[in-house]
């Protein structure tokens, strides 16, 4: 671990310490080298060298303040940054937001996450399990942590404006596939990689969007596209491009503006308005969450609820709706 990495550990352990009880400088000075050495594997650290880690801190906007107790010179830490205090509404909804992450508990970013929390601002292991009180039903993806790494991995490249490679397995046959990556979207419980596919001849995007299910990737795995139009090229070619170019190229706003989620046709996309009339429990459903941006309210009565929406007319409006039943009766 490099001093800079070690420097920050020992303010980390400090901070820690100090939340806890307060300490004389032989106590907290004691327990810093314990759990140096117990934890970490550490020689321990001098009394200069915690002199400096504590002032540190302080000129980072802890105070650290001397009181006495009983005679007795204590280290109390009377305040943070102000960047680290959260208000009440932040106190109360983080043990909701890993509430909402429960379905990816065992991942080690949500586990690191939650540590963090702990470390940062106080909470307990029981402050940030909600339940019983606060429940999320939404069953567990199969593969999500490979399919959010996957995610991950892919927004790399399309941060470098870099090609990819990959194997697609659709309708039971697998398949190589290169395409510049524009756009990961999560919906309906899908992860979705909207791209331009690579000619095979030029070895540059096409300008075609595509769409490709993340979960249809084999392996859940990526790598670099190469241009192999040099035979005798000694090293691999990787294909760039520029994103900002081919995102407007791809026309991808503009397609997926108007879709419910996902859907669109490159060539013959046709707008509709649709008026839907919603009853009983599908009218709370529809006031809670707009099921498109353009949706507007005909009309609200306790009876029913009428809305508007213009949405490409495909079939994703068919399968979208049917969800709420006989509770959704189209008007048009």
């Amino acid at each position: 671990m490099e001093d800079y990495s070690k420097k920050r550990l020992y303010k980390k352990i400090i901070v820690k310490l100090l939340r806890e009880k307060k300490l004389s400088i032989e106590e907290l000075l004691t327990e810093l080298n314990d759990i140096l050495k117990d934890d970490y594997g550490f020689e321990p650290i001098s009394r200069r060298t915690f002199d400096r880690a504590k002032e540190s801190l302080i000129e980072n906007g802890y105070q650290i303040n001397s009181r006495k107790f009983n005679g007795r010179n204590y280290f109390v830490l009377e305040g943070y940054p102000d960047n680290l205090n959260l208000t009440q509404e932040e106190q109360l909804t983080f043990p909701l937001l890993i509430g909402l992450l429960d379905t990816e508990k065992t991942m080690n970013s949500v586990e690191w996450l939650k540590s963090a929390l702990m470390d940062e601002f106080d909470y307990s292991k029981e402050d940030l399990n909600p339940y019983p009180y606060f429940v999320h039903v939404q069953p567990t993806l199969n593969s999500q942590d490979k399919l959010l790494i996957l995610a991950g991995k892919i927004i790399e490249y399309i941060k470098k404006g870099q090609a990819i490679l990959f194997q697609y397995q659709k309708k039971g046959i697998t398949e190589f596939k290169q395409v510049a990556p524009l756009q990961i979207r999560y919906y309906d419980n899908r992860y979705y990689l909207l791209a331009s596919t690579i000619d095979v001849t030029t070895y540059q995007p096409t300008n075609l969007l595509q769409t490709f299910t993340l979960d249809m990737f084999v392996e859940k795995n990526v790598n670099p596209a190469i241009d192999e139009s040099d035979e005798n090229a000694t090293e691999p070619k990787h294909i760039f491009f520029d994103y900002d170019t081919l995102y407007k190229a791809t026309r991808i706003e503009e397609l997926l503006k108007h879709s419910l989620g996902i859907w669109y046709d490159w060539k013959d996309n046709k707008l509709k308005s649709y008026r839907l009339k919603f009853t009983d429990w599908a009218m709370g459903i529809v006031k809670n969450k707009k099921i498109h941006p353009s949706q507007k309210t005909i009309q609200d009565t306790p009876e029913n609820l009428i809305i508007e929406i213009t949405v490409w007319d495909n079939h994703e409006i068919d399968y979208f709706l049917g969800r709420f039943g006989d509770k959704c009766e189209r008007l048009n």
